[in-house]
């Protein structure tokens, strides 16, 4: 029974993080926005979590209030920091004609270097971030889960079903059909980035919260960014089509040294074995119909001007 609940919690963590990158990473590109900030954005969040966590957990507590508030606020405050950055993505690539991929990698470094500015010094000074995440409680653990699911269905009624959510897939086809056809493509793709990069950031904050129970300047060599990109990818960016690639690829991340173990293969094979089979995923994906059923935005990557006209 110990051994089985152990195995939720884990598999519970490494979901409920891989999923809700994947799932606000999707809102951002179904814009039409290319985002290939989202690895140095996942580092970014887990910094400024480990940041916020400790001294939230401090002045709380001592409040009488509950562990569990503490890392809840941290992470809304991580959520409300990489908005910031999909607020700053979204007006660029909408008003100005440069390119997606520029942008979005030089994000991207700049949250590694911004990250490890939030997170070295407190991380230095109080060593393990265990006693300030959330208890390994399974209550707790199937709360965040069941939050996360209601999340996922929220997101896909309001991409399928609202006229905001309408709007947005629209300038992801064509911007500039959206526009002839009344719609306000920089005050779309703003609402976009601002919720997609909130969802990012609150889930990547759940990696120290929930899942790792861990920080460290090394976290932004793990890439698990690119494997959430790879799951949206693969998923043609359909909420409910992420849950299950989100809990493949975050159980094989979790149960790589388990894998390892069972199977006799070497650590750094074991280590492997989600980009590996990521690699696979991109393979299958490319050269069958998934291609065609999942494709991409029309417009996803593409420059948009406002002065052009051509459609």
């Amino acid at each position: 029974m110990v051994i089985e609940t152990t195995i939720i919690l884990r598999l519970t963590a490494a979901f409920t993080t891989m999923y809700l990158v994947a799932l606000g990473h999707s809102v951002f590109e179904k814009s039409g926005i290319l985002n290939l900030a989202i690895d140095g954005v996942f580092f970014l969040s887990t910094g400024v979590t480990t940041a916020m966590v400790i001294p939230l957990t401090w002045l709380l507590t001592a409040q009488g209030l509950p562990l569990a508030l503490s890392a809840t606020l941290a992470a809304l405050i991580a959520g409300l920091t990489t908005a910031i950055i999909g607020v700053f993505m979204a007006w660029t690539l909408t008003k100005l004609p440069i390119s997606h991929g520029a942008v979005g990698l030089s994000l991207m470094f700049l949250g590694y270097g911004l990250g490890i500015i939030a997170g070295y010094e407190v991380r230095l000074r109080v060593g393990s971030i265990r006693p300030y995440a959330y208890p390994d409680s399974l209550s707790v653990y199937l709360a965040i889960l069941a939050i996360t699911v209601l999340i996922g269905l929220l997101v896909h009624f309001f991409l399928t079903k609202t006229a905001l959510g309408t709007t947005i897939r629209a300038c992801g086809e064509n911007p500039h059909v959206a526009l002839a056809l009344g719609a306000d493509v920089l005050k779309t793709r703003l609402i976009a980035g601002t919720l997609g990069f909130f969802i990012m950031g609150v889930g990547a904050s759940l990696f120290v919260l929930l899942w790792q129970k861990y920080w460290d300047i090394k976290t932004y060599l793990l890439g698990y960014g690119w494997l959430a990109f790879t799951i949206a990818l693969a998923a043609g960016r359909h909420p409910l089509v992420l849950i299950p690639l989100a809990l493949m690829f975050g159980g094989l991340v979790e149960f790589s040294i388990t894998l390892q173990a069972r199977l006799g293969l070497q650590a750094d094979l074991a280590k492997m074995l989600p980009f590996i089979a990521a690699l696979v995923l991109m393979i299958i994906y490319g050269s069958t119909k998934l291609k065609r059923i999942f494709e991409p935005p029309g417009s996803l990557g593409k420059v948009f001007y406002k002065e052009e006209r051509t459609i």
